[in-house]
């Protein structure tokens, strides 16, 4: 039952924090992303990595128009920890499309610099399962489902995608050192300042960022699950005394890194579609004759396969009408008193 005056709980006001400056980051970068864009000459590769960049940032609005609306509005403790309801969906939605949308644009760098059959069937495997998975646990799950099959189903799905990055980043990244030692002219390391943004744009492309992201994601949720999850929520709503302060701690990192992981998503998809379109990437740079090279942009289809996979789910979710009656309606969420 709802108070009249909810107070915003501490993991909650965290959350709202973290995710409120990466939404700043966010509101910076989209702009220029959308110019560099539009100053490009408006082929279907491009228009296809506009129409990405816009539905990476509306996904990344809607979770932090979400959570805000729920912590400051509701006083609710949200994420799917706390509530298997319409607002878990709605959280959880935007944060696996753009987990599915991320991974598909280190899969298609990867496919572009590392022609090899075998890797990409793999690949490709992975990342289909991952989406597969992700998307039926935000849609396809009953709201009202057990929690243990949730947390099983999310914890697959988080493991698929780390394991798709884990092999995209280590192709690209053993890509980037064979040109690097071919071409070490090509990297222009003369000058210090060019030299550092040559290796920045580098890790980006690459993907290491945000592997290294997803891996302390991994790591904050497998500490957590050893927490008690009922008594660690009792103590979040009450503050009562004899708690583990240790899995208090845990929860309010897993609750604020959990609630980011969306536009973190968003930031790199974003960062490496603009370092292919300004020809900033690996292969822009390394190759001795650009113009004559098979152009990234050419081999976008999987990329537009994944949009259309995030489309089609974003239909199923509003003509679905999840959470007719009034619990779900609620949110089935833990409320302050």
């Amino acid at each position: 039952m709802l108070t009249d005056t909810p107070s915003i709980s501490p993991p909650a006001a965290i959350s709202l924090g973290f995710v409120g400056v990466l939404y700043g980051m966010h509101l910076l970068i989209f702009p220029c992303a959308v110019y560099v864009l539009c100053r490009k000459r408006l082929t279907r590769g491009i228009l296809a990595m506009l129409a990405a960049v816009v539905f990476m940032f509306m996904m990344s609005t809607l979770l932090t128009v979400t959570l805000w609306t729920a912590t400051i509005l509701d006083g609710t403790i949200v994420g799917i920890y706390f509530n298997r309801g319409v607002r878990a969906r709605i959280l959880m939605w935007p944060r696996n499309m753009n987990l599915i949308a991320a991974d598909a644009i280190v899969v298609w760098r990867m496919t572009v610099l590392y022609p090899n059959k075998i890797v990409h069937f793999g690949i490709f495997f992975l990342l289909f399962s991952f989406s597969a998975l992700a998307i039926f646990n935000s849609i396809g799950e009953p709201a009202d489902g057990p929690f243990e099959r949730a947390l099983i189903l999310s914890t697959v799905a988080s493991f698929l995608s780390f394991g798709t990055n884990f092999i995209a980043t280590a192709a690209l990244s053993w890509k980037a050192w064979i040109y690097r030692r071919r071409s070490p002219e090509a990297w222009r390391g003369s000058e210090s300042l060019i030299a550092v943004n040559s290796a920045f744009t580098s890790l980006i492309e690459t993907g290491v960022l945000y592997l290294s992201w997803q891996l302390l994601v991994a790591t904050i949720t497998y500490v957590s699950s050893y927490c008690n999850g009922s008594d660690t929520i009792t103590y979040l709503l009450s503050y009562s005394d004899g708690s583990d302060q240790s899995c208090i701690a845990v929860q309010f990192a897993s609750n604020a890194i959990a609630e980011s992981t969306t536009i973190v998503a968003a930031l790199y998809s974003t960062t490496t579609l603009v370092i292919v379109a300004l020809k900033k990437s690996i292969a822009d740079q390394c190759s001795p004759h650009p113009a004559s090279v098979e152009h990234p942009l050419d081999r976008i289809s999987s990329l537009r396969l994944w949009l259309g996979v995030c489309w089609v789910s974003y239909r199923w979710l509003v003509s679905s009408g999840v959470g007719e009656d009034e619990d779900t309606q609620m949110g089935l969420g833990y409320h302050v008193h």
